[in-house]
Parts: C-alpha cells; sequence; structure tokens
C-alpha cells in the first residue's frame, strides 16, 4: 500500500480547496474532516498502524465538530458538539486500539468538558483559555504519537 496516505493527503487537500474554490460554506472546516479521511484510509489500507488511527479519528472528530453545528442549526451549542465530536474520536481511537488507555482518559476529560458546556452555565474552561483549548489537545495528541513506546 506504499504511496496511499500521501496519495490520499493530496486528494484530502484538493477537493478542500475545490469546495472553497465553489463557494461551499465553511470549505476550510472540509480540509480537517478530508484529512482525517485521509489518514484513516492509510489506518484500514495498510497494517492498521496506531500512528494512522490516531491522526485520522481525531481530524475527523475534529472536522465533523466543525462542520455538523452549521450543517444542522446548532450554533448555540457549537463549542459543546465540537467538543463531544472529539470525545467521540478519541473513543473510537480506545476501541479500535483497547490495549491503549490513554484515549480513553481524553475523551472522558473531553467529553465532561462538552457535557458541561452543554448542559451548565459552569465556565468549566475560562472564555480567556478556549481559543488555546483545541490547540493544547492537538499539541498533546501530536506530542504522544512521537514520544510513544513503540512495544505496541
Amino acid at each position: 500500500m506504499r504511496g496511499i496516505l500521501g496519495g490520499a493527503v493530496l486528494l484530502a487537500v484538493g477537493f478542500a480547496v475545490l469546495l472553497q474554490a465553489v463557494g461551499v460554506a465553511d470549505a476550510g472546516a472540509y480540509l480537517f474532516l478530508f484529512l482525517g479521511i485521509a489518514f484513516a484510509l492509510a489506518y484500514v489500507a495498510g497494517t492498521q498502524q496506531y500512528v494512522y488511527l490516531v491522526p485520522g479519528a481525531t481530524m475527523i472528530g475534529f472536522g465533523l465538530g466543525l462542520i455538523v453545528p452549521t450543517a444542522f442549526g446548532l450554533q448555540e451549542h457549537a463549542s459543546g458538539v465540537f467538543l463531544a465530536s472529539l470525545a467521540i474520536a478519541f473513543l473510537v481511537i480506545y476501541v479500535l486500539a483497547p490495549s491503549r488507555r490513554i484515549p480513553l482518559g481524553v475523551a472522558a476529560f473531553i467529553g465532561i468538558v462538552a457535557l458541561a458546556d452543554t448542559f451548565t452555565t459552569i465556565p468549566v474552561v475560562p472564555d480567556g483559555l478556549k481559543p488555546y483549548f483545541v490547540p493544547i489537545i492537538l499539541i498533546v495528541t501530536g506530542s504522544y504519537l512521537i514520544l510513544e513506546p513503540r512495544t505496541h
């Protein structure tokens, strides 16, 4: 399956740019979804390497978290939907690779924040820190992939 990731990434970027060119609303959000699908294809078509599963699920969750609120008129709950989609993505990672427990903990943490954001008025993440919450999760996830022991 040589070259599938490179080809799939180029397709993802090409389709996302094409959507933007034809005027699709929130076309940039589709880039995340398409990149996630590219990694998921590499995961499924290859040797099911964890290093493809994690970015695949994470980017699909990220993309859907941006697309779903607009597509279904849930803008007032956009941050909760976004966080819930990321939590589900990490839960999927755990389900597909249950020997690795860190994604389950991340899913639980993000899920609790999503529920609190949606159903309470308690500011779990202070407004000043909200722009940093998701980038920090992505940076920590990428670091985890780079630094994790290669025993699995």
